[in-house]
């Protein structure tokens, strides 16, 4: 089965986003601290920064695909780790006083969440 656009977009998005922000965390992890308000520990930013840049270029690499059986192994990837990353910010969030930049996040996790799990019921229920 072929890939649709809106699935295409998907992938454009989420890798751009992903390479983005790995990034600002790999090179200038300090700038990310102070935007966020986050605590500022050097490696685990910087190496949490390659894990973006890993899964971004990866988003991209599933954008050039042609089928869904070539991707689905990566949209399930991206939901598995949209749904943990936002049970950790909801968590945090819950358990002390996050600056607004944690909502921030939570807002486009969620966005993504929403174009992933759309591809995903696109294809498995909506086509049967």
């Amino acid at each position: 089965m072929e890939i649709s656009k809106f699935l295409k977009m998907s992938f454009l998005i989420d890798g751009l986003v992903a390479i983005v922000y790995g990034l600002v965390m790999l090179i200038i992890p300090e700038i990310h601290a102070n935007m966020f308000a986050f605590p500022y520990e050097e490696f685990a930013d910087r190496y949490i920064g390659s894990l973006f840049l890993g899964y971004g270029v990866g988003n991209l690499l599933a954008y050039r695909a042609s089928s869904w059986e070539n991707v689905e192994l990566v949209v399930l990837m991206n939901l598995t780790f949209l749904v943990i990353g936002l049970c950790i910010i909801l968590y945090s969030i819950a358990m002390t006083i996050l600056p607004v930049g944690a909502y921030m996040q939570v807002g486009l996790t969620l966005f993504l969440m929403f174009l992933f799990l759309y591809s995903y019921y696109e294809v498995k229920f909506k086509k049967a």
